[in-house]
């Protein structure tokens, strides 16, 4: 069960848990939506996103990509995608607790966070859209292009290969990854120093790194995330 709290120290937390792969689907999004604007009532300082033991997220509900209903699956996957950029233009500094897999949609969603702290272990992260012959809307790639490393761009945008943790920290895709023991820790210091910085300064400077292309991509959504996107590449 998906589940936020805010702390005596006023970080916010959204834990991710459908009991599975905690897949993005309308469920989840109305916790990480939810979550931001509970954060923005409290007065929050800083936001921490958690995935559940062995899985950050594993990406898009593959049933919902699948849906027969065009209707069904045009909200649901614009739904995915406001909702990733909601999180990237989320206006207090926010962490993604990266607690094992992360792949495709799952990777953006970690991007998606100011700053992405994994553990090390036999995990998998990367987007590997391409292997799933599928072409990346907007949303997606603005947001993996500013959290990857430039020189990375080809290698994990376009091959769509999946990395461990260490070779994800060195593309960009983390910042840091800890020993499990570690996690909890290292994730507390980051969001507390992330706390002291000045919420007003923060948010506006924030807008002015990703607002406009945030709303460019925001505005291609209806047409990129519409009834024909990759129900017939799934699978072929």
């Amino acid at each position: 069960m998906h589940e936020f709290r805010i702390d005596d120290d006023a970080i916010a937390h959204v834990y991710l848990d459908d009991g599975k792969a905690n897949v993005l689907n309308d469920a989840s999004c109305a916790a990480l939506r939810d979550g931001i604007d509970a954060a923005g009532e409290a007065s929050a300082r800083a936001l921490v996103i958690h995935g559940k033991a062995k899985t950050f997220s594993a990406g898009i509900d593959l049933t919902m990509v699948r849906e027969p209903d065009p209707v069904k699956r045009s909200a649901t996957l614009s739904n995915v995608a406001h909702t990733m950029l909601a999180v990237w233009t989320a206006p207090i500094p926010t962490i993604a607790a990266v607690t094992g897999h992360a792949i495709a949609g799952g990777a953006i969603l970690a991007m998606a966070c100011d700053r992405r702290i994994g553990v090390k272990g036999e995990f998998k992260l990367g987007i590997n859209e391409t292997r799933l012959k599928m072409v990346f809307p907007t949303w997606a790639i603005v947001i993996a292009k500013a959290g990857l490393r430039p020189s990375a761009w080809n290698q994990v945008i376009l091959e769509g290969n999946l990395y461990s943790p260490e070779d994800a920290v060195k593309f960009g895709i983390l910042d840091e990854a800890v020993e499990i023991e570690d996690h909890a820790q290292t994730v507390s210091a980051l969001a507390a120093e992330l706390a002291q910085i000045p919420t007003g300064a923060y948010s506006g400077n924030k807008d002015l790194l990703r607002g406009a292309e945030a709303r460019r991509a925001s505005a291609l959504v209806a047409q990129e995330m519409g009834a024909g996107f990759a129900s017939d590449q799934i699978g072929t």
